[in-house]
Order: structure tokens, then C-alpha cells, then sequence
């Protein structure tokens, strides 16, 4: 669920154009001259997002984004860390205020989600809708949920009387998107409180999953889906649990989807690379499973699959758990349009920091050292964030004392996921046929035992 403050019948002083495609008339506070970005949620398994344009503040913090949609789909809008959620109609027209931004670093990019505030925003609109149905549901279950356990008869009435109200409330309802939201939202959030005469695995798992569509693109019926399926394994029959376990722990993405077929709660194919892939995603993390097997099955759905959602979900599961490692060869990354990362005639070493963190000051003095020391044999890049910075005249400072090439890179540059930058300083080490050397390398400082990268240094050129 998330949420959104707005405003209606607020002006925001923008021309409109007389276009046909979706549209977004924005202003980012205390924002000029900085570029905001557009995203389309592309699945919700994994939350992963698909580029779609890009647009410079003006010197009026105003920002405009066109989009051609042919059905409701899920955006986000990004500026540096900060990122806010919205639905888009086609053919919709939405006027919304970005608030300021933070200047925070948050570890691994993911942002932090602020409130965006819509002006003037059509009662018919889905995100109207979906705003008001929820705070409907907070506010009825802020009171009603505290009777669960010491009025459980007061409970279930006011349970089965709120059910009834939102049918009777959105019986004449049109849009299709918006009922399925009511259908799975209601599902996670009610019928899966236990409670006396509530519904029980099967009639969910009938009225929820079998023979309904996969509806991809609403992020209510994936968390219905995720939250039924959690913890399948303990709910499958004998058979399917030995064979489930062989396709994880071989890494075979047949048997495993085979073997879930085999159980009553798996209706079809689609389902069951959907569980597959779920497993997949909520086992990695965990170690108990080999990982390269895990990805083995995913890596199965992607190729095999004849479902292109199941394909994106299996790629991007890859995309988020694979890791670099010491002789994996660096990916191709561009730092400009010129430059690519990696030099095949040179060890390199990549550096990546904060500049804006007073810290920086005496590292910076300890990777000049080894410069001089190692520059003819082993090639520096310095690579930074390129944000906002509460002590901009100590920044600059430290950028001016770094001789070697250094790149400032925005948080969409696709090298902070790719090569796992998460915290700062970080170190990575290339060898001369663009492989990993180290990841993370030695920093120039010692370590807690008293190590830095020059003693690596020395070993790799007198070797």
C-alpha cells in the first residue's frame, strides 16, 4: 500500500497541450536545471524498473513527461535518491508537485520514497480511487482489528458488515483494474486474518488463483500471490516436496516445476514458474540452498518459458543475486560515451567515494601517494555520486586534489547495481584481460589487520 497526499482544485501554472498520450505537468521544489527521471514499474516480483525518458527541470522547477500506455500501469518518478509511485491512464492528464528532495545517500540506490502531491486529480481517476478505498480500509480496521481476539463475535460481524458496505459501495464500479485491486487487497488484508467462519486454504486458493487470470501489471494481486504461496514447500504433498527439493538443490528448473504441478494448490504451468521463481527469490538470500543452483533455475524459466512475464521475472531475479567474483570478467560499462571501465594493456583500480564526507580528505591524500608510487603500471579512476552535497565547497576541494581521471555518475547510471556499490569508499581491482582481480579490493588505509592495496600492488607487478 502507499501512499500519497493530494490537493484538489489546486492550479498548477502550466500550459496544457492538446495531446493524445498520457501526460504529466510537474514541479519538483527547489529543483532547477536537474534532470528527473521516469520509470514503468516493469513486474512487481522483483519491483525492477524499465527506463522510460528523462526530462531538466527548468528554471521555474518544472518538469513535463509524455507517455503512450494502452492500459493502467505503474510508474516511478526519481530525482537523485528520492522517488515517488503513481498510476497512469491512458489518455490521463496529471498535474503533481515533487516535494524537496534529501540529500541523504541511501545504501544501494533504492531511494527514498517521498509523498507526492497531486493538483486537481479527477475523482475517476485510478489513483483517486485506490487512494480513497485504502484510507477507507485503514480507517475502518484501525478500530475493528482491536477486537479481534477480546470481542471475536464483534470481530467477524464487523468484518462480514465492511465486506457487504464496499460491494454495495462499488457495485456499479467500471474499470476492471480497480475491482481486481478491491478483490486482492481485501484478500491479503481480511481473508487472511483467522478468524471463526473465515475462508480456508482451498476456497482462497479457488477464489484468489485457480482459473483466474495473471494479472501482472496490478502490484495488489502479486503481494496476494507472494503472501498465499510463502512458505509453499510445507504445504505440498510428499511427492511434490521430494521432487521440489531435488530441482533446488541440482539446480534443475524442470524437475522443480514438474514436481509443483504434481500438487493440488499448483493450477497450471504459469502458476507453477511463478512458485518456482518465488522460491527462487526468497531462498537466495537466505544460504541454505546452493545460490548458483538457484540461479540455474531461474536462468531455466528465462529460456525455457512460454510466458514473456515469467521470462522478465526470471531475467531480473538473475539481475538482482548474481554477484561479481574474482575472475569473473568485467562487464562492459560506459562512464561517458567514450570511456569504458577496464584497460586491457593496465591493471586497474576503481575507486568510488563520497566526496562531500570529511573522511574523503585523508584517503584522497593516501591514493595520491600510491599514484605516484604505482601510475606507470596500474591506472586510477576515481568514480563518485554525483548529488547534492550540504558542504559543496568542501567537495570541490577534495575533487581538485585528484590528478587521475574521475567521473561524477548519477544514481540511474546502471555501474552501482553492476558492480554491487552499495557504501563508500569501495575498492575494485581489474586485471590487464578485464577480469575481476578483486571485489571489493584493499582500500589505500589499513584495514583492521593492518592491509591496504599496496602490498597487492607489489605482489601483482613482481610476480
Amino acid at each position: 500500500m502507499y501512499r500519497m497526499k493530494f490537493l484538489i482544485s489546486v492550479l498548477l501554472l502550466i500550459p496544457l497541450w492538446s495531446l493524445s498520450a498520457t501526460q504529466i505537468f510537474g514541479t519538483a521544489q527547489n529543483s532547477t536545471g536537474e534532470w528527473i527521471y521516469l520509470y514503468e514499474i516493469e513486474e512487481f516480483f522483483t519491483k525492477s524498473e524499465r527506463y522510460v525518458q528523462k526530462f531538466k527541470t527548468t528554471e521555474k522547477n518544472r518538469f513535463y513527461f509524455e507517455v503512450e500506455n494502452e492500459e493502467v500501469k505503474r510508474y516511478a518518478i526519481r530525482l537523485n535518491n528520492s522517488y515517488s509511485e503513481l498510476y497512469l491512464e491512458p489518455n490521463g492528464i496529471y498535474k503533481i508537485v515533487f516535494p524537496e528532495e534529501s540529500v541523504e545517500v541511501i545504501p544501494y540506490f533504492s531511494g527514498r520514497e517521498i509523498e507526492l502531491l497531486f493538483l486537481e486529480l479527477d475523482s475517476t481517476d485510478i489513483n483517486y480511487k485506490i487512494l480513497g478505498f485504502e484510507a477507507w480500509l485503514d480507517d475502518e480496521f484501525a478500530d475493528l482489528y482491536l477486537l479481534k481476539d477480546v470481542e471475536p463475535s464483534k470481530f467477524i460481524d464487523g468484518v462480514l458488515k465492511f465486506k457487504m458496505e464496499v460491494i454495495s459501495a462499488y457495485k456499479d464500479e467500471k474499470s476492471e483494474y480497480f475491482k481486481n485491486h478491491i478483490k486482492y487487497v481485501l484478500g491479503k488484508t481480511i481473508d487472511n486474518i483467522n478468524y471463526f467462519g473465515g475462508p480456508n486454504e482451498l476456497e482462497k486458493f479457488d477464489f484468489y488463483i485457480r482459473d483466474q487470470e495473471v494479472l501482472y501489471n496490478l502490484p495488489s494481486y502479486i503481494d496476494y500471490f507472494q503472501d498465499f504461496y510463502s512458505g509453499v514447500f510445507l504445504k505440498l504433498n510428499d511427492r511434490a516436496k521430494q521432487g521440489v527439493l531435488m530441482g533446488l538443490n541440482e539446480g534443475n528448473g524442470e524437475i522443480l516445476v514438474r514436481s509443483l504441478l504434481t500438487d493440488s494448490i499448483v493450477s497450471n504451468l504459469q502458476i507453477a514458474e511463478m512458485i518456482a521463481l518465488e522460491m527462487v527469490k526468497s531462498e537466495y538470500p537466505k544460504g541454505n540452498m546452493p545460490q548458483n543452483n538457484l540461479i540455474k533455475v531461474a536462468r531455466f524459466i528465462e529460456l525455457n518459458s512460454s510466458y514473456d512475464q515469467n521470462k522478465t521475472i526470471a531475467k531480473n531475479i538473475q539481475k538482482q543475486f548474481y554477484s561479481l567474483a574474482k575472475g569473473d570478467p568485467l562487464p562492459t560499462i560506459y562512464l561517458d560515451n567514450q570511456r569504458v571501465l577496464g584497460n586491457a594493456n593496465k591493471y586497474q583500480y576503481i575507486h568510488f567515494f563520497d566526496p562531500s564526507n570529511p573522511k574523503s580528505l585523508p584517503e584522497t591524500f593516501a591514493l595520491k601517494a600510491l599514484y605516484d608510487k604505482y601510475k606507470n603500471d596500474i591506472e586510477f579512476v576515481t568514480i563518485y555520486l554525483e548529488a547534492k552535497s550540504t558542504n559543496e565547497g568542501f567537495k570541490q576541494r577534495i575533487l581538485k586534489e585528484i590528478v587521475w581521471p574521475i567521473y561524477g555518475l548519477s544514481y540511474y547510471h546502471p555501474i552501482w547495481k553492476t558492480l554491487n556499490v552499495g557504501t563508500f569508499p569501495y575498492y575494485i581491482l581489474i586485471d590487464k584481460e578485464l577480469n575481476i582481480e578483486s571485489i571489493p579490493a584493499l582500500g589505500p588505509i589499513p584495514n583492521g589487520v593492518y592491509e591496504t592495496i599496496d602490498k597487492t600492488f607489489h605482489e601483482l607487478l613482481n610476480k
